[in-house]
């Protein structure tokens, strides 16, 4: 007659404990954590146990925010300061300036005063004086009459001294008067000064 193998024997036996176990576990009759317990009771476990571990889980959500502030790098970074470009054609009016402007001698003034100036002279004393007093209103007419042709054609011009954002300054002249003041904001455009809107 065969033996059985003692390993045959073992496993029988750990098996026939596990099915004991097993139902005496489902019948009641091995005494278990839960057996004892209603199901409300377990549900209440539960329920701490969910809101113990939501707990935890804020907990490390703040020290995790707590440490990221504590560290040396910062939570946001600034905008970067933006500096206006120059406008090198861009300025202020500075001053308006109001002045007379001598005008050019044709020589038709000199001719015509020293033609009257030679008359009225010519009248005056006689002999050698009169010739003095002729050539002497010669001069002066042509003097004279020089000046009055210049005045006649004089005008009034008007600068308007800008100072540009780069620091230069510039003058711009006008015969007429310019509809710009002091602490206007005007701009250049193509050698003309024009209003920077």
């Amino acid at each position: 007659m065969k033996r059985t193998h003692p390993l045959i024997i073992t496993a029988a036996v750990a098996v026939i404990l596990a099915a004991g176990i097993a139902i005496a576990s489902m019948t009641g009759l091995l005494p278990n954590s839960q057996a004892n317990m209603s199901e409300q009771e377990i549900a209440q476990m539960e329920e701490e146990k969910l809101l113990e571990e939501k707990a935890a889980a804020k907990e490390e959500a703040a020290a995790k925010k707590a440490a990221a502030a504590h560290s040396h790098k910062p939570a946001y970074k600034p905008a970067p300061v933006q500096t206006a470009a120059i406008c090198n054609n861009c300025g202020r009016v500075v001053e308006v300036r109001q002045t007379r402007v001598q005008g050019e001698g044709s020589g038709v003034g000199a001719v015509a005063g020293g033609v009257v100036g030679g008359l009225l002279g010519n009248q005056i004393g006689g002999g050698s004086g009169k010739k003095v007093a002729t050539a002497a209103g010669v001069v002066g007419g042509a003097l004279l009459g020089n000046k009055i042709e210049k005045d006649r054609n004089s005008s009034t011009q008007y600068d308007v001294v800008v100072k540009f954002e780069d620091g230069s300054s510039d003058v711009y002249s006008f015969s007429s008067q310019p509809n710009w003041q002091a602490g206007d904001r005007v701009k250049v455009v193509n050698d003309q000064l024009t209003s920077n809107l």
